[in-house]
C-alpha cells in the first residue's frame, strides 16, 4: 500500500507550465441539507456537488452559490471550482492540450474561520481520483483526474461539513496544500498553471457579507490563431 501511495503521489505531481490555461482561478460554491448525504438510507445529494449546471446562454453572468445560512445539524456540501479557463478546452490530454484550456486536476487545502462546524470529509467526484494527504485533509487535498481534459462544469471534488447548534457566520477558504505549497491548476497537458489565482471561499452563517464570484466572459485571439477565453 505505501508504494501504491508514492506511485500516485507521483503522477499527481507534475511540472511548472508556460502553456495551458492563462489565468485560471478557484472558487468554493456551498450547499446545505439536513439529511446525511453519505448515509445509505438517506436520500442522498439533493444536490449534485460534482457537475454544475450548465446556465442558459441568456443567464450571463451567473452567480456561483457561496453562502448558506448555518442551521443545527445541517450537512453542508463544498465543491471545488475551477473556472477561467482558456477556450477551447483540449479533446485529449499529454503534449497535444499545449495551446488548449481545460484542466486535470488540483491540490489544495481548506481553511474555516472558527469552530462550530466540523470538518467530515474530501471525496473525488467521477472521473477522478482522489490523491494522498501527508498533512492530513483539509489542510491537502488533491484529485486528479482518471482520463480525460475537463471543462469548468466538472467538479474535481466536494468537501462535506457538519454544524453543530451555533448561527454565527463562519467562512471556509482556500489555501495552499500544506503538500505541495500552492494551490495551482493542472492543465491538460498535466503541468500547473502559474498563473492561477484565489478568487473566493463560502459563508456559512450570519448575515451575508461575502461576494460571490460570477462568470467573466472576456475572449481572446492568442497568436497561435485560435479563440480562447477567460470563461467561467
Amino acid at each position: 500500500m505505501k508504494k501504491l501511495l508514492i506511485v500516485l503521489a507521483a503522477l499527481m505531481i507534475p511540472t511548472m507550465a508556460l502553456a495551458g490555461n492563462t489565468a485560471p482561478k478557484l472558487w468554493l460554491e456551498v450547499y446545505y441539507q439536513a439529511d446525511d448525504p453519505t448515509d445509505p438510507e438517506g436520500p442522498g445529494f439533493l444536490t449534485n456537488p460534482c457537475v454544475h449546471p450548465a446556465p442558459l446562454p441568456n443567464e450571463y453572468p451567473f452567480t456561483l452559490p457561496c453562502y448558506a445560512p448555518r442551521l443545527p445539524y445541517n450537512f453542508y456540501i463544498v465543491p471545488i471550482h475551477v473556472g477561467q479557463l482558456d477556450r477551447p478546452i483540449c479533446t485529449t490530454t499529454g503534449l497535444p492540450c499545449a495551446e488548449y484550456g481545460g484542466y486535470l486536476g488540483l491540490g489544495f487545502g481548506a481553511q474555516i474561520s472558527g469552530t462550530g462546524i466540523t470538518f467530515m470529509s474530501w471525496n473525488a467526484c467521477p472521473g477522478f481520483l482522489k490523491g494522498p494527504s501527508a498533512a492530513g485533509e483539509p489542510a491537502a487535498m488533491l484529485a486528479s483526474s482518471t482520463a480525460l481534459c475537463h471543462d469548468w462544469y466538472d467538479h474535481e471534488g466536494y468537501m462535506i461539513w457538519m454544524n453543530l447548534t451555533a448561527t454565527t457566520a463562519r467562512y471556509i477558504n482556500i489555501i495552499a496544500s500544506a503538500d505541495l505549497g500552492h494551490a495551482l491548476v493542472i492543465n491538460c497537458r498535466n503541468q500547473y498553471d502559474a498563473g492561477t489565482t484565489i478568487g473566493g471561499g463560502v459563508q456559512i452563517g450570519g448575515t451575508q457579507t461575502i461576494i460571490c464570484g460570477n462568470s467573466p466572459t472576456a475572449v481572446k485571439t492568442t497568436t497561435w490563431g485560435a479563440i480562447k477565453g477567460l470563461y467561467r
